[in-house]
């Protein structure tokens, strides 16, 4: 009597340590994901650092990990009211390079904003009516990953490059944003 219930204790350890190795090796991959937002060209000259200028273009990145290197970032525009954030704007959706994927952003007027960006997990699929049983999805995203809260203070004016022909000159201001307060 004693050894079939040795055996049973044994051979439920010996179960129990084979279902969680089996999952553990059977684990699904992560999801795709965005791991950070941010604006990468510099905010405008103004009379306070950090402001942005309206009328002026930005570059904004999302960076997204390696689980799903080819699904598209979709990147929003949030407003941020009383400590809310209202979708106002959708500013594109583009493909990561390098694990980036960047879209161009021209704020329309001042405000404080912030920039969401999603990872697409699965495509859309269209329904197909000469397939019996065959039915559309809509496509599946990540949630948004949002960024630091931007400052739009004032007008800007976009300052130009400092180009002559073929020759490049380094001015201070050449390419930049000149933020004016009103």
């Amino acid at each position: 009597m004693a050894v079939s219930k040795t055996r049973r204790a044994v051979g439920a350890g010996v179960a129990f340590i084979g279902v969680g190795a089996a999952g553990l090796l059977m684990a699904a991959p992560a999801n795709a994901a965005v791991t950070g937002v941010e604006i990468t060209s510099p905010s405008g000259y103004a009379l306070s650092s950090g402001s942005y200028g309206a009328g002026c273009g930005y570059t904004v990145e999302a960076t997204v990990n390696d689980n799903n290197p080819g699904a598209p970032v979709q990147f929003e525009l949030f407003e941020v009211v009383g400590g809310s954030t209202n979708a106002v704007e959708d500013l594109g959706t583009e493909t990561a390079t390098q694990n980036v994927a960047s879209v161009d952003w021209t704020p329309g007027a001042t405000g404080a904003y912030q920039i969401g960006a999603r990872q697409q997990l699965t495509p859309a699929v269209e329904d197909d009516p000469m397939t019996p049983g065959d039915e559309s999805a809509p496509a599946t995203w990540t949630a948004y990953v949002m960024s630091d809260t931007y400052n739009v203070t004032g007008t800007g004016i976009q300052v130009p490059a400092a180009t002559l022909g073929s020759v490049d000159f380094d001015l201070p201001f050449a390419d930049s944003c000149v933020v004016l307060p009103f």
